[in-house]
């Protein structure tokens, strides 16, 4: 029998509850302290309890505990960035949790049933300008809560840069519109091909007096940055959103035998595969930064470099040359230092070095911009940005606030998600007419290190990938529930504790005793003979 846990050398790796064939175990995975990939989280998502909810084949629950961090687990699933794997405890043994694969598997089983709408139904209106991640995630939260809420779009879908920024082998369509049907089961509604600003189709000023009592501005950064250099005006140079968006509205220009990429981000490895895909015999990217420090996220890289994309590191366009107006190759001088000695951005280069690279296409993905001027009419900004108070987003005009790439400046997809998050729960007080304030972020410590020397070594499970798939075939395919499961008992729930539920069950095999990486776990030779007994989540007797 099951003498004794030491909470204070437990480290809720979970070893007991694995290894105990008896099913004694649970762990405690509310904790003060937060696991690793949880802090790394931009979303503060609980990781480690919907993996333990996996564990235990509780899929709805973990369901539940991932959409309080972020509605959209389809989404995300299948496009954020994952910072919280860099961070798994499991990458100093053998490879960390795929946590982004159990993210998308479980958003997937989201998307298979529509939301009921809230009992409770407000009168004030709310009107979210721009259909991309902060917007939606505004809208979806507004709406949990009763509020109605309208979309305005100036595509002619709705989805923002989610369906016109990435490419279709990564986000396709289905998945985006099943999320857009849940908004409406909801009862959000989207009105496409509307702009809104000064002299468009809608002012703010109008949303006001159609009775609108509050208004999000997440127009997003929708248009691409140009260099002033010769020959930008030749047929074939476009910029990587402008590439990307003709590629997502049907708009297919002419695939290139040549295609030359300019830039070193994520949207430039997502314009140089759409290029291979669209039949480019050579895709090459030519970035400023050296091969360690591209800005675009390795798994990224590594994508583009398995399909075929050849990497032109350290290398910053002079000029487009042409023939017939149209482009025929482009030339590039060597970068010699990207930062002067105070750390600002001032590339340097040698120019009496140069190399010329023939190519029918030229795609500048070098940064996105947008010009908020007519949108934010009357509300103060900080340079290109909308100016927000705070946590609160709030602008300076009243009852009127903004998120996403506008606030912020390019960022991720579960960055503006929060954005839209926290901008909807200050959007529902100043709806209630309560006081708007900003709130300090509540720091909570990491949970330490723990012992992995005892830890058994498992192969991290793998989305499958497509490699015959086209441009509109999404690339990999989610986990089935076998995968969803064995990745997920991979999972060290780090800062847990274990709790004895079914002590009864003990038959005293020790197996929990020996696999205790912490030798928290103190059983008894004999099995205990008392009556039966019943167990709180801590372990205790009742």
């Amino acid at each position: 029998m099951i003498r004794h846990i030491d909470a204070q050398s437990c480290t809720g790796c979970g070893q007991c509850f694995k290894s105990c064939s008896l099913d004694v175990f649970r762990l405690n995975t509310r904790q003060p302290e937060v696991s690793p990939c949880m802090a790394a989280c931009p979303a503060g998502t609980d990781i480690r309890t919907y993996n333990h909810l996996l564990q235990q084949n509780r899929l709805e629950e973990a369901l539940e505990v991932l959409k309080r961090g972020t509605p959209f687990p389809a989404l995300t699933g299948r496009v954020c960035f994952h910072p919280c794997e860099s961070q798994c405890t499991r990458a100093s043994m053998d490879e960390s949790v795929n946590i982004n694969a159990l993210e998308q598997f479980l958003g997937d089983l989201d998307l298979q049933e529509l939301p009921e709408r809230p009992a409770v139904r407000h009168l004030s209106r709310a009107a979210v300008v721009g259909s991309g991640p902060a917007g939606l995630a505004a809208a979806w939260y507004l709406a949990l809560e009763g509020w109605p809420v309208t979309v305005f779009e100036a595509l002619p879908r709705p989805g923002g840069m989610l369906r016109y920024g990435i490419p279709a082998y990564r986000l396709p369509d289905d998945v985006i519109d099943a999320h857009i049907r849940k908004l409406e089961a909801l009862g959000v509604e989207f009105r496409c091909n509307v702009r809104i600003g000064e002299g468009k189709d809608l002012s703010l000023a109008d949303l006001r007096d159609l009775g609108f009592r509050a208004a999000l501005l997440a127009p997003g950064l929708s248009v691409g940055k140009t260099l002033p250099l010769e020959g930008m005006n030749l047929n074939g140079v476009f910029t990587g959103v402008e590439f990307l968006r003709s590629l997502r509205s049907g708009d297919i220009p002419p695939a290139g035998r040549r295609v030359c990429v300019v830039g070193g981000g994520n949207v430039a490895i997502d314009a140089a595969i759409s290029a291979k895909m669209l039949g480019a015999e050579e895709v090459f990217m030519c970035c400023l930064e050296d091969r360690e420090h591209m800005p675009a996220f390795e798994h990224n890289i590594k994508d583009a470099l398995e399909r075929g994309v050849v990497l032109h590191p350290s290398l910053g366009p002079a000029r487009i040359e042409g023939v017939d107006g149209h482009v025929r190759a482009a030339k590039f001088k060597y970068c010699l230092s990207l930062f002067d000695e105070q750390g600002r951005f001032a590339p340097t280069f040698d120019e009496s070095k140069t190399v010329r690279l023939e190519a029918d296409q030229v795609i500048f993905a070098i940064g996105q911009t947008g010009d908020f001027a007519d949108i934010a009419s009357g509300v103060d900004m900080r340079g290109p940005r909308i100016l927000v108070s705070g946590s609160s987003m709030r602008t300076s005009r009243e009852n009127v606030f903004a998120a996403g790439d506008a606030v912020s400046g390019p960022a991720s997809v579960i960055q503006a998600i929060v954005g839209g998050r926290d901008a909807a729960r200050a959007m529902a007080r100043a709806l209630n007419g309560l006081l708007v304030e900003d709130k300090a972020p509540v720091e909570r410590p990491t949970a330490k290190a723990m012992p992995i020397d005892k830890l058994p070594h498992l192969p991290r499970n793998e989305r499958r990938t497509n490699p015959e798939g086209g441009l509109f075939d999404e690339a990999v395919a989610g986990f089935d529930q076998l995968d969803a499961q064995a990745e997920a008992m991979r999972c060290l729930t780090c800062g847990s504790k274990a709790s004895i539920r079914y002590g009864d069950d003990c038959m005293t095999c020790f197996s929990c005793e020996l696999h205790c990486p912490a030798d928290a776990i103190d059983v008894h030779p004999f099995k205990e003979r008392l009556p039966y007994t019943l167990y709180d989540d801590e372990g205790g007797r009742i």
